[in-house]
């Protein structure tokens, strides 16, 4: 799906461990058949220093090209002192849009998240491509420590609940009920 002016720059935070996620984040924008699209502003290469005033500098030059934060929040997310949490300060001074993507999969603001992300005025949902696509369409509205979207939103999108956690229920199976082709029998 080609880049359009309307998609948001977008700066997408992660873990070395969750580099996987991003990288199916990713796929999902260049499947013609998601609906999923972002202007990617990521980092062109890893910073290669330990001092904190230059990575933030770094940081915060990338960050200044974009108007919205993405931070997956796995389950070692809340360790990442150093470059993370360079990268979620300088969205939070530039005023980004923040959304918290829950790589369990929950809908709100949980235990996993870093306090340094805890209470910034982010949105949080779960990873799946519907669901962050709308989260990219979204505005914040007043003064929060943090959102999260209406159950009717998930309902909409299909979604299925399960506890604190929204899922896409698997498609359903063409050959489910004896609709085998004469082939396949």
């Amino acid at each position: 799906m080609a880049e359009t002016p309307s998609s948001p720059r977008t700066f997408v935070s992660f873990s070395s461990a969750d580099k996987g996620r991003y990288d199916l984040m990713c796929a999902w924008k260049a499947h013609e058949h998601i609906d999923f699209n972002f202007a990617d502003f990521q980092l062109d290469e890893a910073i290669n220093s330990q001092r904190p005033s230059y990575i933030k500098s770094v940081c915060a030059a990338k960050i200044g090209r974009v108007d919205t934060f993405i931070l997956l929040i796995g389950n070692d997310t809340y360790t990442k002192t150093v470059f993370v949490k360079d990268e979620v300060e300088a969205a939070v001074e530039k005023g980004c849009r923040l959304i918290g993507v829950n790589l369990d999969n929950c809908r709100f603001r949980d235990e996993l998240c870093p306090a340094f992300f805890a209470n910034v005025g982010a949105l949080f949902v779960p990873f799946s491509s519907r669901i962050i696509a709308e989260a990219l369409k979204w505005q914040k509205q007043g003064v929060s420590p943090s959102y999260y979207f209406f159950n009717e939103v998930y309902t909409r999108l299909g979604y299925q609940f399960v506890g604190n956690t929204a899922v896409l229920p698997p498609p359903p199976n063409p050959f489910g009920g004896g609709n085998r082709p004469p082939w396949a029998r």
